[in-house]
């Protein structure tokens, strides 16, 4: 019996183990929240002595550590993903790691172009900002390329249609090259129908009625006067002269032959102003080999004779013009040939290639606009576009637009320039000089290394840009604009500007 009091008092109470239950079951301290405790081995290695569960001065950690409660819906939602934490840090630290940060290389001064390649930045074109802002020092513009890479895109939309939505601006376009093989109209006809504007046609009559009227500019149109610093009959001179070289093949005149022709047109204007009307070639042609003007009454005879052999040598040469060019530039300068409005475009595409019609046409018609801007004040800027530049080159006109492209800083006068191969000019050619004073340059697509080489020197690119020329696609271009490192231009075009700008007709058999 005793026996089996003892027994019954060793067992343990239902009361005694709940409350062993209840201690079991307590939270861990904050220590033990961090670790899951495990059974030590009965032999500890570390210590050489027996652990067990109630040793818990020093708690073991499982490997997996601490897993923490977590609600469904919270699940669900995604609350518990790991969020993408950065490294704590600043820009100026961290700015090592992105050494070659882009900045845009351009101005946003001036009218939209395309975009810059590398940055990904909208690139503008106007020389008349770039020049207020000391970035040039030359207003003119020059751009080099291969047939069909976009230079005559580039010219109709940066440097003559857009440029008439500003204002006091205003464009001058000379247009050689026919819209097709059998079109009766320039290339920048459907530009100039799309301004509003009637182009000035000059066209050597053929006789027919369907030849279309041709206008009239006069050699020594009085707004000719304009064309120097002082105002007077040297630059009616300077053209009737450059105009008998360009008849001579392209070959100057020498001393005698330059004398007779000022005395020629001295006596013309004298003549003209007493007849109350504005001289013209026929009456420096009648005046040609007069030696009763009072510069040749005293020469010697032998002077004389030579005189009047120059004068008679000049005299053969301008009368091709009435002969072979007649109502082109032996009369009064037609009314339709103003430059009140904001664009006006010269139509020479009808004129023959292989005459010096063309050549006295660009030539004149630089110089009038000269004179017309000066006689008119400055309050325009102006764009003188020239699409086919190679009738500058191999001549004595080039040193009229070269001597024209002086004066257009005090003018606002813009010479626009399109050539195509830069090595075919010759070094010592007028033509070298103006692309050299170019403020701002667009390089196309040149296929040959020989053009390549020769456009990037000219321009002064950096090493390796003439070999990035020769692969340059159709629109992109390097501009370079002043003293400024070259910029790579993908140029862009609305689509009304696609249609109107569109020069390859002849091969698609479009239609205006």
């Amino acid at each position: 019996m005793s026996d089996d009091t003892t027994d019954a008092q060793s067992q343990p109470s239902c009361r005694d183990r709940r409350s062993a239950d209840r201690e079991s079951t307590q939270q861990p301290s904050k220590l033990r929240k961090l670790f899951t405790l495990r059974p030590v081995d009965e032999d500890d290695t570390a210590t050489g002595e027996t652990a067990t569960v109630d040793d818990r001065r020093f708690p073991l950690a499982l490997e997996r550590g601490w897993t923490p409660r977590r609600r469904k819906s919270l699940v669900r939602m995604g609350f518990y993903e790991p969020a993408g934490l950065g490294a704590p840090s600043t820009s100026r630290q961290v700015e090592i790691l992105n050494p070659a940060v882009v900045a845009s290389p351009m101005d946003f001064q001036g009218l939209l172009s395309g975009i810059e390649t590398l940055s990904s930045t909208p690139s503008v074109n106007d020389q008349f900002e770039a020049f207020r802002r000391g970035k040039i020092t030359s207003p003119n513009v020059c751009t080099a390329g291969d047939v069909g890479v976009g230079k005559s895109s580039l010219m109709k939309c940066d440097y003559v249609l857009r440029p008439l939505v500003l204002k006091n601006r205003r464009v001058v376009v000379i247009d050689i090259k026919p819209f097709t093989n059998e079109a009766d109209y320039g290339e920048y006809t459907p530009v100039a129908d799309a301004a509003g504007v009637e182009p000035i046609r000059l066209e050597i009559s053929r006789g027919d009625e369907a030849s279309r009227a041709s206008s009239t500019l006069n050699l020594l149109d009085p707004r000719l006067r304009q064309t120097q610093a002082v105002p007077s009959i040297t630059g009616m001179v300077l053209i009737v002269q450059q105009t008998a070289a360009v008849l001579n093949d392209n070959t100057e005149l020498n001393r005698f032959e330059k004398k007779a022709i000022r005395v020629a047109v001295a006596s013309a204007s004298i003549a003209a102003h007493e007849a109350k009307r504005e001289p013209t070639l026929l009456d420096v042609i009648q005046h040609l080999g007069n030696m009763d003007a009072p510069d040749f009454q005293d020469l010697p005879g032998h002077a004389k004779d030579a005189t009047f052999m120059a004068a008679y040598g000049a005299q053969v040469l301008l009368e091709r013009i009435p002969e072979e060019m007649p109502g082109l530039f032996d009369g009064d300068t037609s009314k339709d040939v103003v430059l009140n409005n904001k664009a006006t475009f010269f139509d020479f595409s009808q004129l023959p290639e292989d005459g010096p019609a063309r050549s006295i046409g660009m030539m004149l018609a630089n110089a009038w606009t000269l004179g017309a801007i000066r006689a008119g004040g400055t309050k325009w800027q102006t764009n003188f576009c020239v699409d086919e530049g190679w009738f500058l080159v191999g001549g004595p006109m080039g040193k009229v637009i070269q001597s024209n492209a002086k004066l257009s800083r005090a003018l606002g006068l813009s010479n626009v320039v399109n050539i195509h191969h830069i090595s075919d000019i010759p070094a010592d050619d007028p033509a070298v000089a103006f692309i050299k004073e170019a403020g701002t340059m667009h390089l196309f697509r040149q296929s040959k290394a020989d053009d390549a080489v020769a456009a990037a020197q000219i321009a002064g690119l950096k090493p390796g840009a003439a070999e990035q020329l020769m692969t340059l696609p159709k629109g992109q271009h390097f501009k370079k604009v002043g003293l400024a490192a070259e910029v790579r231009i993908a140029h862009f075009r609305s689509e009304l500007e696609r249609q109107i700008t569109d020069t390859s007709a002849g091969l698609t058999g479009a239609a205006l």
